[in-house]
Protein backbone atom coordinates (compact mmCIF):
# COMPACT_ATOMS: atom_id res chain seq x y z
CA UNK A 1 0.00 0.00 0.00
CA UNK A 2 3.01 2.25 0.77
CA UNK A 3 4.22 2.43 -2.61
CA UNK A 4 0.60 3.58 -4.02
CA UNK A 5 -0.24 5.93 -1.33
CA UNK A 6 3.27 7.66 -2.24
CA UNK A 7 2.24 7.47 -5.84
CA UNK A 8 -0.86 9.39 -5.42
CA UNK A 9 0.85 11.78 -2.85
CA UNK A 10 3.49 12.78 -5.17
CA UNK A 11 2.31 12.11 -8.55
CA UNK A 12 2.50 14.87 -11.40
CA UNK A 13 -0.71 15.70 -13.19
CA UNK A 14 -2.73 15.63 -9.58
CA UNK A 15 -4.45 18.72 -10.42
CA UNK A 16 -5.62 21.53 -7.70
CA UNK A 17 -8.70 23.25 -6.91
CA UNK A 18 -10.46 20.06 -4.84
CA UNK A 19 -9.69 17.12 -7.86
CA UNK A 20 -7.38 14.67 -7.09
CA UNK A 21 -7.72 12.89 -10.24
CA UNK A 22 -3.95 11.71 -11.28
CA UNK A 23 -3.77 12.50 -14.96
CA UNK A 24 -2.30 10.06 -17.74
CA UNK A 25 -2.89 6.97 -14.80
CA UNK A 26 -5.78 3.66 -15.42
CA UNK A 27 -6.52 1.14 -13.74
CA UNK A 28 -6.03 -1.98 -15.40
CA UNK A 29 -7.60 -5.29 -14.12
CA UNK A 30 -4.79 -7.55 -13.34
CA UNK A 31 -4.69 -11.85 -11.68
CA UNK A 32 -3.36 -10.28 -8.51
CA UNK A 33 -5.29 -7.41 -8.30
CA UNK A 34 -5.17 -3.76 -10.28
CA UNK A 35 -2.39 -2.96 -12.46
CA UNK A 36 -2.29 1.09 -12.57
CA UNK A 37 -1.12 1.45 -16.23
CA UNK A 38 0.80 4.82 -16.63
CA UNK A 39 2.54 4.49 -13.11
CA UNK A 40 6.03 2.68 -13.72
CA UNK A 41 4.79 -0.50 -13.08
CA UNK A 42 2.65 0.22 -9.84
CA UNK A 43 -0.15 -1.95 -8.98
CA UNK A 44 -2.83 -2.44 -6.01
CA UNK A 45 -2.13 -5.69 -5.22
CA UNK A 46 -5.08 -8.30 -3.13
CA UNK A 47 -4.43 -7.89 0.36
CA UNK A 48 -4.44 -4.46 0.46
CA UNK A 49 -6.78 -2.30 3.21
CA UNK A 50 -9.91 -1.14 2.02
CA UNK A 51 -9.50 2.48 2.41
CA UNK A 52 -6.07 2.95 0.78
CA UNK A 53 -7.99 0.99 -2.21
CA UNK A 54 -10.71 3.11 -2.04
CA UNK A 55 -8.36 6.17 -2.06
CA UNK A 56 -5.99 5.58 -4.40
CA UNK A 57 -9.17 4.59 -6.93
CA UNK A 58 -11.03 7.46 -6.48
CA UNK A 59 -7.76 9.88 -6.99
CA UNK A 60 -6.88 7.73 -10.32
CA UNK A 61 -10.72 7.85 -11.46
CA UNK A 62 -11.39 11.02 -10.56
CA UNK A 63 -14.30 9.65 -8.94
CA UNK A 64 -14.97 7.75 -5.36
CA UNK A 65 -15.93 4.06 -6.30
CA UNK A 66 -19.20 3.28 -4.80
CA UNK A 67 -20.98 0.79 -2.43
CA UNK A 68 -22.85 -2.01 -4.33
CA UNK A 69 -24.20 -4.81 -3.43
CA UNK A 70 -22.77 -8.29 -2.95
CA UNK A 71 -22.93 -11.69 -1.40
CA UNK A 72 -21.16 -14.00 0.46
CA UNK A 73 -20.69 -11.48 3.48
CA UNK A 74 -18.30 -9.40 1.52
CA UNK A 75 -18.71 -5.77 0.79
CA UNK A 76 -18.41 -4.16 -3.16
CA UNK A 77 -17.69 -0.98 -4.65
CA UNK A 78 -18.01 0.08 -8.43
CA UNK A 79 -15.47 2.28 -10.04
CA UNK A 80 -16.08 4.43 -12.85
CA UNK A 81 -14.40 2.22 -15.14
CA UNK A 82 -16.65 -0.70 -14.66
CA UNK A 83 -15.32 -2.71 -12.31
CA UNK A 84 -16.74 -3.65 -9.10
CA UNK A 85 -14.26 -4.77 -6.04
CA UNK A 86 -14.40 -6.58 -3.62
CA UNK A 87 -13.41 -6.76 -0.01
CA UNK A 88 -13.62 -8.91 3.18
CA UNK A 89 -13.74 -7.63 5.92
CA UNK A 90 -11.10 -4.10 5.70
CA UNK A 91 -8.99 -6.20 2.64
CA UNK A 92 -9.52 -5.81 -0.84
CA UNK A 93 -9.85 -9.67 -2.47
CA UNK A 94 -11.10 -9.86 -5.60
CA UNK A 95 -12.69 -7.67 -8.48
CA UNK A 96 -15.38 -8.68 -11.38
CA UNK A 97 -16.61 -6.98 -14.30
CA UNK A 98 -19.01 -7.83 -16.90
CA UNK A 99 -16.64 -10.16 -19.15
CA UNK A 100 -13.86 -11.36 -16.50
CA UNK A 101 -12.71 -11.83 -12.75
CA UNK A 102 -9.63 -12.49 -10.06
CA UNK A 103 -9.75 -13.33 -7.03
CA UNK A 104 -12.72 -13.99 -4.45
CA UNK A 105 -16.49 -12.42 -5.96
CA UNK A 106 -19.15 -11.87 -4.76
CA UNK A 107 -21.08 -14.49 -5.82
Amino acid sequence: MLSVVALTACAPGATGGGSTRLAGLTLVPAPGGLDVAGSGGREIGFGRDRPGVLDTVARIEGVAPRPVPCGSGRDAYATAGGLRLVFRGRTFVGWDSVSDRAGLSCA
